[in-house]
């Protein structure tokens, strides 16, 4: 059985690179909250250019994962049954925001530079030249204004 699933977690761990009889891919486990302070934990594995896509993120990253799920069920070492969920990757989403392609982190909480500005066309009529008005012709609209 199996059916399509979206969860949103961090990973516990660096994603790892494994190789098959045929291709690469990749595995990781995403540490998902259940609500009502219950926590499990999802095994992902990914194939072709999504397994690379999974393999840029590290440890403790946010991630949100959709495809398909199915239940597991394996023996721990102390002889108890456990149940969990796998899931093959179809698509991946960052919750955090990504480098840009100099190398520099695109977001620091403890930089002091100052962002470049972008320029923006202005709107025509701002390159219009504002008239100057008379000092008097602007203290009589204040006067009608205000008493």
């Amino acid at each position: 059985m199996s059916f399509h699933a979206l969860a949103t977690g961090t990973l516990t761990a660096d994603p790892q690179r494994r190789q098959g009889s045929k291709a690469t891919f990749a595995t990781g486990t995403l540490r998902v909250d259940a609500g009502g302070g219950e926590t499990f934990f999802l095994s992902i594995i990914a194939f072709g250019e999504t397994a690379e896509h999974l393999l840029e993120f590290s440890a403790h990253d946010a991630l949100s994962v959709s495809g398909k799920a199915r239940p597991t069920s394996w023996t721990n070492g102390g002889g108890e049954e456990r149940r969990g969920l796998s899931l093959t990757v179809e698509q991946i989403a960052s919750l955090k925001l990504r480098a840009k392609a100099t190398g520099r982190p695109a977001y620091s909480k403890n930089s002091n530079k100052a962002r470049p500005r972008h320029s923006y066309p202005k709107h025509r009529l701002a390159r219009d030249p504002v008239p100057d008005l008379p000092a008097d012709s602007v203290d009589d609209l204040y006067n009608e204004i205000i008493p």
